[in-house]
Protein backbone atom coordinates (compact mmCIF):
# COMPACT_ATOMS: atom_id res chain seq x y z
CA UNK A 1 0.00 0.00 0.00
CA UNK A 2 1.65 3.23 -1.20
CA UNK A 3 5.24 2.10 -0.61
CA UNK A 4 6.81 5.53 -1.26
CA UNK A 5 4.41 7.59 0.84
CA UNK A 6 6.27 9.07 3.80
CA UNK A 7 4.15 12.19 4.53
CA UNK A 8 0.41 12.05 5.10
CA UNK A 9 -1.82 15.02 5.93
CA UNK A 10 -5.44 14.15 6.66
CA UNK A 11 -6.20 17.23 8.73
CA UNK A 12 -9.73 18.65 8.83
CA UNK A 13 -11.52 15.49 7.70
CA UNK A 14 -13.69 14.67 10.73
CA UNK A 15 -12.26 11.15 10.91
CA UNK A 16 -13.35 10.60 14.49
CA UNK A 17 -12.32 7.47 16.36
CA UNK A 18 -13.82 5.08 13.78
CA UNK A 19 -12.12 6.72 10.80
CA UNK A 20 -8.87 6.81 12.75
CA UNK A 21 -9.16 3.06 13.39
CA UNK A 22 -9.65 2.37 9.67
CA UNK A 23 -6.75 4.65 8.76
CA UNK A 24 -4.34 3.05 11.21
CA UNK A 25 -5.29 -0.43 9.98
CA UNK A 26 -4.44 0.62 6.43
CA UNK A 27 -1.15 2.24 7.47
CA UNK A 28 -0.11 -0.77 9.56
CA UNK A 29 -0.35 -3.01 6.45
CA UNK A 30 2.44 -1.08 4.77
CA UNK A 31 5.75 -2.85 4.30
CA UNK A 32 7.67 0.38 4.75
CA UNK A 33 7.77 1.26 8.44
CA UNK A 34 8.81 4.88 8.13
CA UNK A 35 6.76 8.06 8.17
CA UNK A 36 8.41 11.44 8.18
CA UNK A 37 5.22 13.34 8.92
CA UNK A 38 1.72 12.27 9.96
CA UNK A 39 -0.84 15.04 10.39
CA UNK A 40 -4.23 14.24 11.86
CA UNK A 41 -5.14 17.70 13.12
CA UNK A 42 -8.76 18.77 13.56
CA UNK A 43 -10.38 15.35 13.14
CA UNK A 44 -12.53 14.99 16.27
CA UNK A 45 -10.24 12.24 17.60
CA UNK A 46 -10.85 11.30 21.23
CA UNK A 47 -8.85 9.14 23.61
CA UNK A 48 -10.21 5.98 21.90
CA UNK A 49 -8.72 7.08 18.59
CA UNK A 50 -5.45 7.96 20.28
CA UNK A 51 -5.30 4.49 21.80
CA UNK A 52 -5.69 2.98 18.32
CA UNK A 53 -3.01 5.27 16.88
CA UNK A 54 -0.52 4.50 19.62
CA UNK A 55 -1.14 0.73 19.49
CA UNK A 56 -0.99 0.38 15.70
CA UNK A 57 1.64 2.92 14.72
CA UNK A 58 4.39 2.38 17.29
CA UNK A 59 6.30 0.14 14.87
CA UNK A 60 6.36 2.97 12.30
CA UNK A 61 9.27 5.34 12.72
CA UNK A 62 7.22 8.53 12.81
CA UNK A 63 9.32 11.68 13.06
CA UNK A 64 6.54 14.27 13.29
CA UNK A 65 3.06 13.65 14.69
CA UNK A 66 0.40 16.39 14.65
CA UNK A 67 -2.69 15.64 16.69
CA UNK A 68 -3.67 19.22 17.47
CA UNK A 69 -7.27 20.46 17.54
CA UNK A 70 -8.83 17.15 18.52
CA UNK A 71 -10.40 16.13 21.82
CA UNK A 72 -7.96 13.67 23.37
CA UNK A 73 -8.16 15.13 26.89
CA UNK A 74 -6.08 13.92 29.82
CA UNK A 75 -6.71 10.25 29.07
CA UNK A 76 -5.48 10.53 25.48
CA UNK A 77 -2.47 12.57 26.57
CA UNK A 78 -1.58 9.86 29.08
CA UNK A 79 -1.76 7.26 26.29
CA UNK A 80 0.60 9.36 24.17
CA UNK A 81 2.93 9.78 27.16
CA UNK A 82 3.03 6.02 27.77
CA UNK A 83 4.01 5.44 24.13
CA UNK A 84 6.78 8.03 23.87
CA UNK A 85 9.61 5.78 25.04
CA UNK A 86 8.85 3.39 22.16
CA UNK A 87 8.81 6.17 19.58
CA UNK A 88 12.58 6.65 19.17
CA UNK A 89 12.35 8.65 15.93
CA UNK A 90 9.71 11.13 17.07
CA UNK A 91 11.12 14.65 17.14
CA UNK A 92 7.97 16.80 16.76
CA UNK A 93 4.74 16.30 18.68
CA UNK A 94 1.82 18.71 18.51
CA UNK A 95 -0.96 18.25 21.05
CA UNK A 96 -2.26 21.85 21.03
CA UNK A 97 -5.98 22.56 21.58
CA UNK A 98 -6.89 19.10 22.90
CA UNK A 99 -8.63 19.81 26.20
CA UNK A 100 -5.62 18.47 28.08
CA UNK A 101 -5.56 19.36 31.75
CA UNK A 102 -2.89 19.34 34.43
CA UNK A 103 -3.10 15.57 34.96
CA UNK A 104 -2.33 14.82 31.30
CA UNK A 105 0.44 17.40 31.05
CA UNK A 106 2.08 16.14 34.26
CA UNK A 107 2.14 12.58 32.91
CA UNK A 108 3.50 13.82 29.59
CA UNK A 109 6.29 15.81 31.24
CA UNK A 110 7.38 12.81 33.30
CA UNK A 111 7.60 10.71 30.12
CA UNK A 112 9.55 13.37 28.25
CA UNK A 113 12.42 13.13 30.74
CA UNK A 114 13.41 9.80 29.15
CA UNK A 115 12.63 10.87 25.58
CA UNK A 116 15.68 12.60 24.12
CA UNK A 117 14.50 12.73 20.50
CA UNK A 118 11.74 15.35 21.02
CA UNK A 119 12.84 18.78 19.79
CA UNK A 120 9.37 20.39 19.52
CA UNK A 121 6.30 19.99 21.72
CA UNK A 122 3.11 21.94 21.03
CA UNK A 123 0.71 22.33 23.95
CA UNK A 124 -0.97 25.67 23.17
CA UNK A 125 -4.62 26.19 23.97
CA UNK A 126 -5.12 23.42 26.51
CA UNK A 127 -6.78 23.82 29.92
CA UNK A 128 -3.86 23.11 32.19
CA UNK A 129 -3.47 25.00 35.44
CA UNK A 130 -0.04 25.61 36.89
CA UNK A 131 0.01 25.83 40.68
Amino acid sequence: VMPYLDRLDLSNNELGNDGTARLTRAISKRLKNHFVDLRLSCNDIGHGGIETIMNKLLQHNIMSLSLDKNAIGDQGCQLVAASLQSMHSLSRLNLSFNQIGSRGVTTLMKSLVACESITYLGLSGNIMKIS
